[in-house]
């Protein structure tokens, strides 16, 4: 546990609340079939909308898995899959103003649905989802990288395949090394402010359940309230490692890499670090109109000043 509480305390520079702010936005796509019924987008229909993408941005794929285009990116910010074939996530370079972080977030997921939407053949058109949740029984899981696939290989399609339907938006905000603790306090006294508009909440419970893991049944959502960073540390280090496609204790895993543990626990408020700068990652959003992000970022950013 001792690494863990040195990762989240050295080196640390105490910048203030929101000095340096990242964006996550998931979109899924769907388009209107020849019985003006909405569906999931096929798997072409998606390299197609990368492609038009990059034409009109002049991004560049730059990762490929088996002829199949998985991330493209302007050299900063980038667009890849999220488990979905449907399913695009943007992931933006961080700011030093929130507003400029979410306005470029917004710009761009905007750009990406016009992109979607310019064509001259209704057949073609491709729409976002009205919503962070996709209603169909079609199996929508891809697999575009190694990560993902050591995670179908843990959890069983069945269980993956629930969030492959699931989009939402996030926030990672600088916090002070100082007050860490109380602004995850601050974040988790307003849960319920959260979760009345998440309708993600039960996909991700019945993924808990459903997955062949056995996960042990805080490793989603997780604590709300903590001590001090040792507390912290302590209650993460309940859950096992992902060492392949199988778990295994914290105190077993030698050479443990800490970011990729941290990212395999899902809590609602999540410390990362990135350089010399400790983070709480906000996940508990859901994927609403463009329109509403800063309305999201704002409310976020209140709560913890």
């Amino acid at each position: 546990m001792e690494r863990l509480v040195r990762y989240f305390t050295e080196g640390l520079e105490n910048k203030p609340v929101a000095s340096s702010v990242g964006v996550e936005v998931e979109t899924s796509f769907v388009f209107v079939d020849s019985e003006g019924c909405r569906r999931p987008i096929t798997v072409i229909q998606s390299q197609e909308l990368l492609e038009r993408f990059c034409r009109l941005r002049g991004w560049e794929a730059t990762k490929h898995k088996g002829g199949l285009v998985t991330e493209i990116s302007d050299g900063a910010n980038r667009m890849s899959y999220e488990l979905g074939r449907q399913n695009i996530e943007l992931s933006t370079v961080p700011d030093i103003s929130g507003f400029v972080a979410v306005s470029r977030a917004k710009r761009l997921v905007d750009d990406l649905a016009f992109a979607g939407s310019f064509s001259d053949d209704k057949s073609s058109c491709m729409l976002e989802n009205q919503g962070p949740i996709v209603n169909t029984d079609e199996d929508l899981l891809i697999i575009p990288d190694e990560r993902d696939a050591v995670w179908l290989e843990l959890d069983g399609r069945p269980a993956l395949e629930l969030l492959a339907r699931t989009s939402a938006v996030q926030f990672t905000i600088s916090v002070p090394a100082k007050s860490v603790i109380e602004c995850l306090n601050k974040l988790g006294e307003k849960i319920g402010s959260f979760l009345k508009d998440y309708p993600q909440e039960e996909y991700w419970r019945r993924y808990l359940k459903e997955s062949k893991a056995n996960y042990h049944p805080m490793r989603y959502g997780g604590p709300l309230f903590f001590n001090s960073i040792e507390d912290y540390c302590q209650k993460l280090i309940m859950h096992d490692a992902v060492v392949g496609p199988r778990l295994v204790p914290y105190d077993q895993v030698k050479d443990l890499d800490i970011s990729l543990y941290l990212r395999s626990i899902w809590w609602y408020f999540r410390l990362r670090r990135y350089g010399n700068t400790l983070c709480i990652e906000v996940r508990p959003l859901p994927r609403r109109d463009s329109r509403k992000f800063q309305e999201q970022f704002d409310f976020v950013r209140s709560v913890l000043l």
